[in-house]
């Protein structure tokens, strides 16, 4: 069944504060048992009693990408919280370096996040308050770059011409062409 994973920019903005998330570099999604680390931090959480549930990175309208593993800790990012220190203590050492390898340890704080939304807010509309539909610059024109309306204009195109076979009858056919091709 498919899951909604909400990205950490957008739990922070919930929360109202900093929050901390776990990124594991070698996420398996196909063999989760081959997932050692992240099953052992999993465990250490529940023992904890730490709440934890999967999350994305952060948001981007422009980037589309397939759950990688984190997940985010409802710890306050705090030094004074006790959940907290516990926490960090389990995964780095007095340097700030992480104990476990290939697990690493973030926060992102609300002052970010807000931005964040900020600037999907203002890219999704033009000044006048108006919803944009595409930006020209981005895809250069309607249709986008290296449209070609007709396709046989181009001479390396012939081959694709005509969709008959050698002998076939026309009447029996249907061949309107081609109305553009996106290259």
């Amino acid at each position: 069944m498919p899951l909604l994973v909400k990205h950490i920019d957008e739990i922070a903005r919930e929360k109202n504060r900093d929050v901390l998330f776990v990124h594991f570099e070698e996420y398996d999604h196909e063999h989760q048992e081959n997932n050692h680390a992240r099953n052992a931090l999993f465990e250490w959480l529940d023992l904890q009693n730490i709440e934890y549930f999967p999350c994305m990175g952060l948001a981007g309208e422009a980037l589309l990408v397939s759950y990688s593993g984190d997940i985010y800790v409802d710890v306050p990012f705090d030094v004074n919280n006790p959940a907290f220190r516990t926490l960090s203590e389990y995964l780095e050492d007095e340097q700030g370096n992480m104990k476990i390898d290939g697990v690493l340890f973030y926060s992102l704080s609300l002052e970010l996040a807000l931005e964040i939304e900020a600037d999907r807010a203002n890219d999704e509309f033009d000044d006048e308050g108006f919803e944009m539909e595409y930006d020209e610059d981005e895809f250069g024109d309607q249709f986008g770059e290296g449209f070609v309306e007709n396709i046989d204009s181009r001479p390396e195109d012939l081959s694709k011409r005509s969709l008959k076979k050698p002998n076939d009858d026309a009447d029996d056919q249907l061949d309107d062409g081609p109305i553009g091709t996106i290259q």
